[in-house]
């Protein structure tokens, strides 16, 4: 997939100069060359502008470039546009983005989410394929288990989600294992087992 092309796509049909992109595709703007493959199957970039309040921008993106839209039968791939709200990271997150170049006749930008940001994102949709995905790169190291932990612990998750991360990590994690990143990780585990306080989903 050519994420240029879904940015530049983006802004010209919003009128604007920087877009986010979310999703398993965003990963190929940090690690362009070795990503599992079954991490990156999907035809689709989950798009969003910046600021949509009422989802407008992102029902335009889904009419003219998304799923058997005319640019989705002539290029293979296409953009999902979602909620701004759907996309939810840890603070900072802006600043580590790596940005992909629409390379338009102006400067045109898409803000890929850091991949441990982009878990946490993925933990707080937490749909079977967002788990499967966050499993398949812990496993490939493209994921950090420690790192991922402190991103979930700076953001604000139902304790479902918390919970969530440190099962996944102990799946990932070899047991036996006594080096100081792994008392590290079991440190951040049992802060993220304590329950959020007003926490009331089930």
């Amino acid at each position: 997939m050519e994420l240029e092309h879904i940015v530049r796509a983006t802004c010209d049909l919003l009128g604007e100069d920087v877009v986010i992109v979310g999703g398993s595709q965003a990963a190929l703007a940090q690690f362009p060359d070795d990503l599992p493959k079954s991490a990156i199957l999907s035809r689709e970039a989950d798009v969003a502008a910046l600021a949509d309040p009422i989802d407008e921008k992102a029902t335009i993106i889904n009419g003219n470039i998304g799923e058997d839209t005319l640019f989705h039968t002539t290029h293979g791939f296409f953009a999902e546009g979602v909620s701004r709200e759907l996309f939810i990271f840890p603070p900072g997150w802006q600043e580590r983005a790596i940005e992909i170049d629409g390379r338009a006749a102006r400067r045109t930008t898409g803000l890929c989410p850091e991949i441990h940001d982009l878990a946490v994102a993925k933990l707080a949709a937490g749909r079977q394929k967002d788990v499967d995905w966050i499993k398949s790169l812990l496993r490939s190291g493209h994921l950090r288990a420690e790192l991922l932990l402190e991103r979930v612990l700076e953001t604000e998750l139902p304790q479902t989600r918390r919970d969530l991360a440190v099962g996944l990590v102990e799946q990932a994690t070899r047991p036996g294992k006594r080096s100081r990143s792994r008392r590290r990780i079991r440190l951040l585990e049992d802060l993220l087992e304590e329950d959020v306080p007003g926490d009331t989903e089930t």
